[in-house]
């Protein structure tokens, strides 16, 4: 049994010293931007996940993405019958043999990998039977782009009876509606303008790609504990059903960026208010859309929501 380095002798050393290319997952939980990490670590992997435990799809949007970004490289499953399956188990092979196997309490998230966050232990397990055992799984799974998903499956804190306030954040500052869990925070300076070369404004520099973009944070939302640490990444879905794969980034911790490249977040936020592609978003800008400003919520440690509804 092992408790430490768990995502190095699991994950990475089986790919990287046994040369095994294709994984048979079942996890009770797991999260998208783990599994992003994972595929973009080892080049050429096949992941095939069944997630086992019931709940709301908080990642679905991103596990979608997934599909989109890695093709035939990511297959998953969510369970819809019979019981459900709290197992954390990992079968590897290579040249479609099974040649290693885990098991134990770890699931296939940062949560589950990761010492700092949460302490789990797993060990050498028959990788046969835990294939055989994903393979039986099967029968009661949908594919998850099969899933009938509903965004407010997700949406915002007012299911849980929280009460969302609609005051628009002052200039250069934010507002809580519900301490740790959602915040509105202005895009606009303490001067109540929108920079010229930062934030949505990022890419307007010069050598820079015009869309370059990231999500200015302020006062406390830069916190640990809220957003996750600058080393992990996480999930920023969105109210209309998109979704990126961001880390918290820059000096002092503020600004949230997309990872795969700079330009997806200000992309998406050009499409969303109607400014066309390259050019700089203006102060008018968002006032014509309605919003200057944005809402975070937490929906879980390593799943955002961006809410820009107005």
């Amino acid at each position: 049994m092992f408790i430490q380095n768990l995502y190095e002798r699991a994950l990475l050393d089986p790919y990287n010293i046994n040369h095994a290319r294709e994984i048979f997952i079942v996890s009770g939980y797991a999260s998208a931007t783990f599994a992003n990490r994972h595929l973009k670590e080892c080049e050429d992997i096949k992941v095939n996940l069944i997630i086992g435990m019931p709940g709301k799809r908080s990642d679905h949007l991103g596990f979608l993405n997934l599909y989109d970004k890695y093709g035939g490289r990511f297959k998953g499953y969510y369970i819809t019958k019979g019981s459900p399956v709290h197992s954390k188990v990992y079968s590897w092979h290579k040249d479609g043999n099974p040649i290693l196997g885990f098991s134990g309490s770890a699931n296939y998230s940062q949560t589950g990998f990761t010492y700092r966050q949460q302490i789990n232990q797993l060990k050498q397990d028959d990788p046969v039977i835990i294939r055989e055992f994903y393979d039986s799984l099967l029968e009661r799974s949908v594919e998850i782009p099969q899933h009938d998903f509903d965004i407010q499956e997700i949406a915002p804190a007012a299911a849980d009876g929280a009460v969302i306030y609609n005051a628009t954040a002052h200039a250069g500052g934010l507002i809580w509606e519900i301490p740790n869990r959602r915040v509105r925070i202005s895009f606009l300076d303490r001067h109540g303008e929108l920079p010229a070369r930062s934030g949505l404004n990022w890419g307007q520099r010069e050598n820079r790609e015009p869309n370059q973009a990231y999500l200015s944070l302020k006062n406390d939302a830069r916190r640990d504990g809220f957003l996750p640490p600058q080393t992990e990444t996480f999930t920023l879905i969105t109210d209309d059903g998109q979704a990126m794969d961001c880390v918290v980034a820059q000096q002092g911790r503020k600004a949230v960026q997309s990872t795969n490249n700079n330009s997806e977040i200000g992309k998406y936020i050009r499409k969303r208010i109607g400014v066309p592609l390259g050019n700089p978003v203006t102060k008018q800008d968002l006032e014509l859309f309605g919003r200057t400003d944005y809402t975070l919520e937490k929906i879980n440690d390593e799943t955002f929501l961006l809410d820009l509804s107005s």
